[in-house]
């Protein structure tokens, strides 16, 4: 299986650039119709940094942990967590990376949180290894997609109707009884006086774990594993004429998994990094996500379409989960080496978003405006729930389990939003010069409980550029206003807990991209000042409530260089490099508010937390025409655990391998092997704790398109 220099396109400017590499032996992907970026080419015009990562990109590791696939972009900061990017903390260019609250993520264009106004830091990301590419744009996304606007946007592209008769079926084997599969069928027929599409899609991911819950220790018994497994399925219809398209998508994930709060101590962590404490033996996620989207693209005229999309998700979700602490004498207890007692409770959650958003696009002459225009009301709300309390024994290795407390948390609806998004951009086509523009207003209503309702609104302004020096270089650049939302219980009339103040950011852009000779790069340098800096309220996080903790700075430089050093007739060498530099500082604290999370402890001049210095991604391959083989490293300097600055974690460094062999047309066997030094590492100490990266997992599997 041959698979061209583009797909290492973390890199997808300099591969768009560098495209008359090797054939491709497969079609280009048919992207859903409501990008934020478009195709690889688009790219190239962009008044700012961003990156397409589609199929192609995908395929020589097929990751299904976001953390892993976005690590080959600059300008993105991840912190793991439970090491299968079921909660993902991501940040774009240092926002705060806490459970994602602060980047903007969408599928297929809609807002894909559960909760996206009033409590963006829920426990729900799309899962990865179903998609079929990712947009993620950066500076020049703050005017258009919201809520939050100051980091960045990612859409995840989910599969799209193909446009011809196609089915595909992949399927492999691990380590630790692994099993991954992931199969669609789908297709476009004339019917009536159109064409009709359809796509049917199940992605099922399932694993003994590779962690455990020591039970010797803790009773004497023997050990239990964490096992995981997640399932999707979808389908879409379409329905295409003249001038119009109509397309309906309904999609549900279901997760079962034995994943826990508590992390352990450095220096149980050090004698075993994949061990955890017994008392969270009986810790367990279970949730179901449904998603629905109607989309109607009218094309008004030659120089205009109006696209319209009606969506409904709804997230339900259980975490039966350990009272977590970072308190020695408690894990003593949870560990099974003191007498004592703990608890663990039914986190039993309900999410329900609804919203219509349309956009506008028109040519006149040299402007191509923009209108867009979304409404959005989301529910949180906190189901009644039970609280266990387990009285240990440890001389004895016996515990006894309390009659379950009923509990319930709050008046309903818990957190309820209601949002008004408008903005319109105008990009200005002078030739060799671009400009663009643009407002954004939004307008958000929160209600907590039966606090007073409370409004906040805001305009904001921005405008990008670009200019095309020559047809292999060119610069672009922007300066934009952005913002982060306080969330209901932060933005509600709450006399204690709420008239929190909108987080403002004022974010500089400036770069290049282009080709030298095989070289295809883009440089990009930015700058963010934050004002009323917002911590949101987070038990992962052990902030307390929201809050906002003050001033702040951020700059940094994103590197991407890409080539392929091969014979264009014979064999490939791709070859690419990702490098971020940056550097961030608190410029104002506000003591009262920095809470007791990771922003406790802050002081002017001291440096973000969980945003390194220096992170580093390197890839390389070998294709030629029925096999090749891929490297990857990922390189992260250490990291400050908190705003005090006074503890960090150790900087890390993972190695890949992939291989694939075409034993015919449509057929591939491939293997993999993820930590291939099998190195132990720690990748964060959220929530509650020393958690580890995945240790070295081997997997084969095949896969046929027919």
């Amino acid at each position: 299986m041959k698979i061209k220099s583009k797909l290492l396109s973390c890199l997808s400017v300099s591969l768009a650039l560098i495209n008359q590499g090797h054939a491709q032996n497969e079609t280009a992907d048919v992207l859903t119709p409501f990008n934020v970026i478009g195709s690889k080419e688009d790219v190239t015009s962009l008044q700012g940094s961003g990156v397409v990562l589609d199929s192609t990109d995908l395929k020589p590791f097929m990751h299904t942990d976001i953390n892993e696939i976005l690590r080959q972009v600059p300008g993105v900061y991840i912190r793991p967590e439970e090491g299968y990017g079921f909660f993902p903390n991501i940040s774009l260019r240092g926002t705060d990376p806490g459970r994602s609250q602060k980047v903007t993520i969408l599928e297929d264009g809609i807002p894909s949180s559960p909760s996206p106004f009033s409590d963006p830091s829920a426990y729900y990301s799309p899962t990865a290894g179903r998609m079929a590419g990712f947009e993620i744009l950066k500076g020049s996304s703050q005017l258009k997609y919201g809520p939050n606007t100051t980091g960045g946007v990612i859409n995840y592209l989910s599969t799209p109707i193909p446009n011809e008769s196609k089915s595909y079926l992949r399927a492999s084997y691990g380590s630790h009884n692994e099993i991954i599969s992931h199969a669609y069928s789908g297709g476009k027929t004339v019917l009536g006086g159109g064409q009709f599409g359809y796509l049917v899609e199940l992605f099922d991911h399932r694993s003994d774990g590779w962690k455990y819950a020591d039970m010797e220790t803790l009773l004497g018994q023997r050990n239990k594993g964490m096992p995981i497994s997640k399932t999707d399925i979808m389908a879409k219809f379409s329905y295409e004429m003249d001038n119009d398209y109509f397309e309906f998508k309904a999609g549900q994930t279901f997760m079962d998994a034995d994943v826990s709060y508590q992390g352990t101590s450095l220096d149980d962590f050090n004698a075993d990094p994949y061990r955890l404490y017994g008392a969270t033996a009986w810790d367990n996620m279970d949730s179901h996500q449904y998603r629905y989207y109607l989309r109607h693209i009218k094309e008004l005229s030659d120089s205009a379409q109006l696209t319209t999309t009606i969506f409904h998700n709804e997230f339900n979700r259980d975490w039966y989960k350990l009272n977590k602490s970072s308190n020695a004498a408690s894990m003593a207890i949870f560990e099974g080496n003191a007498d004592g007692n703990w608890t663990t409770k039914h986190n039993n959650r309900n999410y329900k978003v609804t919203g219509i958003q349309t956009n506008l696009d028109y040519q006149w002459e040299n402007h191509s405006f923009d209108l867009g225009f979304r409404y959005t009301k989301d529910d949180y709300t906190q189901n009644p729930y039970t609280i266990d309390m387990y009285d240990l024994n440890s001389t004895a290795d016996t515990y006894e389990l309390s009659t379950p407390t009923n509990n319930t948390t709050g008046t309903d609806p818990y957190y309820h939003s209601k949002s008004i998004e408008i903005y319109l951009t105008d990009t200005i086509d002078f030739g060799v010069l671009s400009v663009t523009p643009g407002v954004r207003y939004t307008d958000v209503e929160y209600t907590y409980e039966t606090n007073p309702v409370r409004s906040v609104d805001d305009i904001l302004f921005g405008i990008g550029a670009g200019y095309e020096i020559s047809e292999t270089f060119s610069l672009f650049g922007g300066v934009h206003q952005g913002h982060a939302l306080p969330g209901a219980k932060g933005g509600s009339g709450h006399t204690t807990k709420g008239y929190r103040k909108i987080e403002e950011s004022l974010s500089f852009e400036i770069g290049a991209r282009g080709t030298t000779g095989q070289f295809g790069y883009e440089i990009a340098f930015f700058n963010t000042e934050f004002k009323d800096m917002i911590a949101g309220e987070s038990l992962a996080l052990a902030q307390t409530e929201t809050a906002n903790v003050g001033d702040a700075s951020i700059n940094g430089l994103e590197v991407l260089v890409a080539t392929d050093l091969g014979s264009a007739d014979t064999f490939g060498i791709p070859v690419s490099i990702s490098a971020t530099f940056t550097n961030s500082e608190f410029d104002r604290v506000d003591t009262a508010g920095s809470g007791t999370g990771m922003f406790s402890g802050a002081a002017v001049g001291n440096e973000f937390a969980w945003i390194p210095d220096t992170q580093l991604n390197i890839r390389g391959g070998l294709e030629f025409d029925k096999t090749s083989t891929y490297l990857n490293y990922h390189w992260q300097d250490d990291v400050w655990t908190s705003a005090a600055n006074t503890s960090m974690l150790d900087s890390y460094g993972v190695l890949d391998w992939s291989g694939f062999y075409s034993i015919t047309e449509g057929v591939t066997l491939f293997a993999k092997v993820t930590n291939l030094a099998d190195k132990e590492y720690a990748h964060s100490t959220l929530p509650a704790g020393y958690r580890p990266g995945a240790p070295r997992i081997a997997s084969f599997g095949m896969e046929f398109n027919f």
